[in-house]
């Protein structure tokens, strides 16, 4: 892990106007410099860049960060992406964590760095061999354009040959003085009980695989020729320091500015439907490799869309593939799609047989929702004529619908399933609550879930819906940590500075969760200090949580400034900064109020709504249970009438401050 000291020195060095002006056409204008935004279309421009606090910010998207920042939006860069190319870009060595001792980083560091050389070399040589020997020329080359690949699409993907030698790539290493025992690491070569190397890929058409920053990591290899029982058809690199397979998705370095230009995704099984579709204009899809789909590939994806439309083959096979992949796009809150092929075809295949234009207009018109498809897959003449069965198969449905983390999503779908079978959809929906209560009650206090199962049945049975809270102090939170950027260390009372004064002063305010995440978080870590310290301003401007940067990008920019008028005019206003002490209490107060508003208004609607249906409806549970519901009535009626007391305090500390500030 990167360090946060590593990365402020970083961003120290950075200037961002240079960044950013890779990207964006920018022009100073006084202090600042000002472009069209690379994130929206705009005729004006209002995208501004800040080089003295090392921000961007557009006032049209209002899309706002630092370079890190930038980068990762621009790029798709994961943070660490982000940061290490910044780094490289001005030859900045990183500090970063580890496990174990240092000499065990930076081996492990020199290693990756050697796999890195070892696969770059062995690529090469792979090209050479398809382009340039006889044997590639005359077997790879022509399985290659049999296929349909133009000279283009070969070049573009890197592909290549592995002659059918035992020791082609191995003699070659040797000549070169490279360390055999990395290529075997990396899967390039095999190591006999005797010592000796021997190639690992032999009369393959090879195929490499990138990391999403477009280095080699990996290579695919299919066999040419009579396949025997022993040799499978694609032999892959083994996992190394380079190589995460679960976390990797064929053709994404190639596939990802097409993947956001049109915020959908295609995903297939293999490398030859990846070409093919690619070649024929349909550039956002990227293949599984012929795996069952995992956590880390549709985390790979959601950094560059939400939409996957999952094409497999049409046979049995791909059909159970892609059910398997459902559920788990379907967890992590992605819009899912499939398109299915006739039988015996798959997407390679029929694009070949149709043609770009045809094969792009049969994605178009047999996208199907993936309730559709599930309901037409699992809903076969033999089950249609059992009402057992076919319950069956709409529980399994069902189990699919549970998975969406949407609320909205899953009622919408509701619907169309109870279109899709003829069923009543409040049957639906109520079988559909106990798969997601049964699913809670696994990660939840049985008798917390018990509680709110029952809560459950009487919002179903009366229509009463629980409160949603009007009172928030999100403003009054972000105003704090605005009033800390621009005036933290400035005095406040004597040697007190006004960090210092808002620390302590929220220190004896009531412990309640933010509703702002970021500024919560920001406040967490400052109690957590020993002695709490302000960090600075570029400390949050470059912080390694996305959120609190954005934050105090946001705070930043959009500081305003008085209008000349005032002064034109004989007004007298005094300005922020020299105001700051008074809105720094008065922050504080209506932070303080506002926190209590809360809490009461929190206590009486929980308590009207317990009085007016627990109290009529609970009556199932025991004894016990109901004086303990009974006993938290009275505490929050004593919690009320405490709050009422301290609001009125409160009310009269603000008229002493008043009257102080008059004086």
């Amino acid at each position: 892990m990167i360090t946060q000291s590593s990365i402020e020195q970083l961003m120290n060095m950075v200037a961002i106007e240079d960044i950013v002006g890779d990207y964006v056409n920018i022009k100073r204008s006084g202090s600042r410099y000002k472009g069209n935004c690379p994130f929206h279309d705009e005729k004006t421009a209002s995208f501004i860049v800040t080089p003295s606090l090392g921000i961007y910010k557009c006032f049209g998207c209002q899309k706002a960060g630092n370079a890190v920042g930038f980068l990762m939006e621009i790029e798709q860069y994961s943070f660490v992406e982000a940061v290490k190319a910044i780094a490289s870009r001005y030859n900045f060595e990183l500090e970063e964590t580890f496990d174990g001792t240092k000499e065990e980083f930076e081996e492990k560091k020199e290693k990756r760095a050697n796999q890195q050389v070892a696969m770059e070399y062995a690529l090469k040589f792979f090209i050479d061999n398809l382009h340039q020997h006889p044997e590639g020329k005359a077997i790879g080359l022509s399985y290659f354009k049999e296929r349909g690949y133009s000279t283009a699409t070969i070049n573009k993907w890197k592909l290549g040959f592995a002659l059918d030698s035992w020791d082609a790539l191995y003699t070659q290493v040797k000549t070169n003085k490279y360390d055999l025992e990395v290529f075997a690491d990396v899967g390039l070569l095999r190591k006999k009980e005797n010592g000796e190397f021997y190639d690992w890929y032999r009369n393959r058409v090879m195929f490499p695989i990138h990391s999403v920053s477009g280095n080699i990591i990996a290579l695919a290899g299919r066999i040419l020729g009579n396949k025997t029982d022993k040799e499978p058809k694609y032999v892959n690199s083994p996992e190394t320091e380079l190589y995460h397979k679960s976390d990797v998705l064929f053709g994404m370095y190639e596939a990802k500015n097409a993947i956001k230009k049109h915020d959908k995704v295609f995903l297939v099984e293999g490398y030859t439907d990846v070409i093919s579709l690619a070649q024929a204009e349909v550039e956002n899809v990227v293949a599984s490799s012929g795996t069952a789909l995992t956590e880390g590939q549709i985390r790979l994806i959601k950094r560059f869309t939400d939409n996957i439309t999952v094409l497999y083959d049409g046979d049995a096979a791909g059909q159970k593939a892609s059910m398997r992949g459902i559920d788990l796009i379907l967890e992590s809150g992605m819009n899912v799609r499939i398109v299915s092929f006739p039988l015996g075809e798959d997407p390679d295949s029929y694009c070949q047989k149709l043609g770009p234009s045809a094969f792009a207009d049969y994605l178009k018109a047999n996208e199907q929702n993936f309730i559709y498809y599930k309901a037409r897959t699992l809903f076969t003449e033999e089950v249609e004529r059992d009402p057992i069965r076919k319950a069956e198969e709409i529980k399994e449905i069902l189990l699919s619908v549970a998975k969406i983390p949407d609320a909205i999503k899953r009622n919408a779908l509701l619907f169309e399933l109870s279109r899709i079978c003829a069923m009543d959809e409040q049957l639906l929906a109520s079988e559909l609550t106990k798969i997601l209560r049964k699913a809670r009650r696994n990660n939840e206090d049985p008798a917390e879930a018990a509680i709110k199962d029952e809560l459950v049945k009487i919002t179903q049975e009366s229509h009463v819906l629980m409160p949603e809270l009007a009172v928030t102090t999100e403003p009054q939170e972000k105003m704090l940590f605005k009033l800390l950027l621009h005036h933290a260390e400035k005095p406040f009372i004597e040697e007190i500075s006004v960090f210092h004064f808002l620390i302590q002063e929220l220190g004896h305010d009531i412990k309640m969760p933010y509703d702002n995440k970021a500024v919560g978080m920001i406040f967490n870590e400052i109690e957590l200090m020993d002695v709490p310290t302000w960090p600075g301003q570029k400390y949050y401007l470059n912080h390694v949580n996305s959120q609190i940067s954005g934050l105090a990008i946001d705070l930043l920019q959009n500081n305003h400034s008085l209008s000349n008028k005032f002064a034109e005019n004989d007004i007298s206003v005094m300005p922020e900064s020299k105001n700051y002490k008074h809105d720094v209490q008065n922050a504080i107060i209506h932070n303080r109020l506002r926190k209590l508003m809360r809490i009461r208004e929190q206590r009486n609607k929980t308590l009207k709504t317990v009085q007016e249906t627990m109290l009529a409806n609970l009556q199932k549970i025991n004894e016990q249970e109901m004086a303990e519901v009974e006993n938290k009535i009275e505490h929050m009626l004593t919690e009320i009438s405490m709050l009422d007391e301290m609001e009125k305090r409160i009310s009269e500390v603000k008229k002493i401050s008043l009257i102080r500030n008059l004086k």
